[in-house]
């Protein structure tokens, strides 16, 4: 079971760097003009262009635990 989990972890762990490394390029990319001109809506674009960027890694995560929960109720 101790494996199970590791493995797990692990497959989260590469997921979640991938996405980290994207934000901080982000920050560089940010328009200080159309931030401070209309900050709601220039952080609701970049967050959803985020979010399209990103989405595998999310489908991924979802299905890993998914397949993670199936496998920790069959040793139940």
């Amino acid at each position: 079971m101790a494996q199970l989990v590791h493995n797990y972890l692990d497959k989260l762990d590469g997921l979640r760097e991938e996405v980290i490394q994207n934000a901080d390029n982000i920050l560089d990319a940010i328009d200080m003009d159309d931030l401070l001109n209309d900050p709601e809506g220039y952080l609701l674009a970049l967050g959803d262009a985020f979010l399209k960027e990103h989405i595998d890694e999310i489908q991924e995560a979802d299905k890993e635990g998914k397949k993670f929960a199936e496998k920790v109720l069959k040793k139940l």
